[in-house]
């Protein structure tokens, strides 16, 4: 690991740094990633959304409920796996840093989801049968291991090349002597293709701040799947001078379109889940403000899309009667 090229990178944040530069995380750089044109509704325009899904909501108390875990163990006391199953089954008064909701527990979303609750995903799973596989990984993780659960929920933030403060928190730290090891929690419905592995922004990010906070990178990077019981290694040889390569071209190209003012959209599946796309069924506030998404959906795998980007667009708002606030909507059939 290429430890000294990285230290030139990275340094603590100084006070003289806070609000001067743009301060970033790995999920804002993701969102720029997918769609620039989400990017600037959510990050430049402030549409924030409260929405919530399933997913959001089960994989938030499923954090917690593991963050609680490895807290137990962290202290040297005896699991309660009782108290940690009321803890599923009933939620907890905590409030989810994402949503800002109170945790519910499987009882209370069985009924809030109801219809899609014993549908089976892509992969021929229902929830249920996730949350199967799920008290394995409760009962296995964090044990029979050589590692020693350190922190949860780290949080963390350090200037990025004297250009942006990066920010955020790591699910899990372990250590084993001298040796650390970043782990992150996914509810995804299968593994990653192994591409998007070597130069994993997400981890190397959380490395980053290790080497900032530690003055070293883990020994490991570790995706665990908890809806799977499976777990993917990430960060490949030479990943470190390639991060370096892909955050400045990043931070290079979101510099360009705040110059330029035009923020391109990026059609593809994800538009399905967007809080700005009609198409995403649990989109609320904001669910007209982009019109430029994908018509995909699970049950319809199409490349159209619902209208062709134009910059023009942007630069003449009365040619878009959506872009237009003091235009009523109007639903064409």
């Amino acid at each position: 690991m290429n430890e000294e090229l990285l230290k030139d990178y990275v340094r603590p944040v100084r006070e003289e740094d806070r609000g001067v530069l743009p301060v970033f995380s790995y999920s804002k750089i993701d969102t720029y990633k997918n769609c620039a044109y989400q990017f600037d509704l959510k990050y430049n325009q402030g549409k924030y959304s409260n929405d919530t899904s399933i997913a959001l909501e089960l994989g938030s108390l499923l954090h917690y409920v593991l963050e609680q875990k490895g807290k137990v163990l962290a202290a040297g006391q005896l699991i309660d796996y009782n108290e940690l199953n009321e803890i599923i089954q009933n939620g907890t008064k905590e409030t989810d840093e994402k949503t800002k909701e109170q945790l519910l527990g499987i009882k209370d979303l069985k009924k809030k989801y109801w219809e899609i609750w014993n549908v089976p995903d892509s992969e021929g799973r229902t929830y249920d049968q996730k949350l199967e596989l799920f008290d394995d990984v409760l009962h296995s993780e964090m044990e029979n291991d050589d590692w020693e659960a350190y922190l949860f929920e780290h949080a963390f933030e350090f200037v990025w090349n004297d250009r942006v403060i990066l920010k955020g928190f790591i699910d899990r730290v372990d250590k084993r002597g001298e040796e650390l090891r970043c782990i992150d929690y996914k509810t995804s419905k299968k593994v990653f293709n192994t591409s998007s592995l070597a130069t994993s922004l997400q981890f190397g990010i959380y490395n980053l701040s290790i080497l900032n906070e530690f003055g070293r990178l883990c020994t490991e990077s570790v995706y665990r799947f908890i809806f799977l019981d499976d777990a993917q290694k990430a960060l490949t040889k030479g990943w470190e001078k390639r991060l370096i390569k892909a955050l400045d071209g990043i931070f290079d190209k979101i510099d360009a379109d705040n110059k330029s003012g035009i923020w391109v959209p990026k059609p593809s599946p994800l538009c399905h889940w967007c809080f700005a796309c009609s198409h995403n069924p649990d989109a609320t506030q904001y669910k007209y403000d982009c019109e430029y998404y994908s018509l995909w959906t699970p049950d319809n795998k199409t490349f159209s899309v619902n209208r062709q980007f134009d910059s023009d667009d942007l630069k003449n708002p009365t040619n878009n009667p959506k872009l237009n606030e003091n235009k009523e909507r109007k639903l064409i059939f």
